[in-house]
């Protein structure tokens, strides 16, 4: 069986060759970043989730996040909180377990300075 990386995933995240047990359909991984990125978003002070790898095997996954949050938001805080929230959203809509979620803040909003329009959250949800 041939797998895809899904929009914005690296190559080779998939399924490593050899694995024993069921093979997993490439939209899996679609869809474990789809729940992920939309758990994600949910964090006061999240502006934009992009998911940069998914790494699945048969019982568990490990997922690389990477954010735009805004200022006055505590970093590590919603890095923290972001960990959580997709560990728990995951593991309950998948049934697989976690292993690990790391998160990258790329860049900070600035309120007034940076368009209003670029993400899903303002500095008031928060």
């Amino acid at each position: 069986m041939t797998t895809r990386p899904s929009a914005g995933t690296n190559p080779g995240t998939g399924p490593a060759a050899g694995t024993s047990g069921p093979e997993r359909r490439p939209g899996d991984i679609a869809d474990v970043a789809r729940i992920a990125v939309q758990a994600a978003s949910l964090v006061p002070g999240v502006s934009v989730v992009r998911p940069a790898a998914v790494r699945l095997d048969d019982r568990s996954v490990g997922l690389d996040l990477h954010l735009i949050t805004w200022y006055g938001h505590s970093v590590p805080t919603i890095a923290e909180t972001v960990r959580a929230v997709v560990t728990d959203r995951v593991a309950a809509q998948t049934g697989l377990s976690v292993a690990v979620v790391t998160v990258t803040v790329d860049d900070l909003l600035v309120p007034g300075v940076d368009s209003s329009g670029v993400g899903t959250a303002t500095p008031e949800d928060g």
